[in-house]
């Protein structure tokens, strides 16, 4: 009997183990850390998005919020950060067209700085494209998207998508 009870003794155990614990894994190691996003990441609204056919779409820049949207048949697909004018220079307000369009290759005639997903605004020197957002307006007039909201805005509009810039944008979430 003594012996019977040994050799059932680890196959009970066994049993009582798997049932009163939960069915994943312990591990002992550190959790694989979330994919952190930085503050520049652009928020997407991924069904708002899927909806654009580049001639649905609008982009929006609100100045004092330093932030600009695209907009699919007026709902917002994208909202990003963007680095307008610094003091002493002037981001243009109004409603302007995309006129150009260079996806790479563009460079500023007057500082030299690569301009990726360049879009010019009806014909003027101004634009918008990728570059450096320090997090305050820093420009010499342009709006300055970072890289990968540039290149969302840019797959996501063409020639003659309107681009809406406003020193304050009521229609901006609060």
């Amino acid at each position: 009997m003594n012996l019977r009870r040994l050799l059932l003794l680890p196959i009970l155990s066994g049993l009582l183990l798997t049932t009163f614990t939960s069915c994943e894994t312990t591990s002992f190691t550190k959790p694989a850390e979330e994919k952190k996003t930085s503050p520049y990441s652009p928020k997407i609204n991924q069904r708002v998005l899927k909806a654009s056919n580049k001639k649905n779409t609008k982009i929006v820049v609100d100045i004092s919020k330093q932030k600009a949207y695209l907009l699919v048949n007026g709902k917002i697909a994208i909202t990003t950060p963007v680095s307008t004018a610094r003091k002493g220079k002037r981001t243009p307000r109004g409603t302007f067209r995309i006129t150009q369009r260079v996806r790479s290759g563009k460079i500023s005639t007057i500082y030299r700085s690569h301009m990726p997903y360049w879009m010019r605004l009806s014909g003027s020197l101004y634009g918008v494209h990728a570059g450096h957002l320090p997090g305050y307006p820093a420009s010499a007039g342009c709006v300055r998207l970072p890289n990968e909201s540039a290149q969302l805005f840019f797959d996501n509009t063409s020639y003659g998508t309107r681009v809406s810039i406003y020193s304050s944008w009521s229609g901006a979430p609060k």
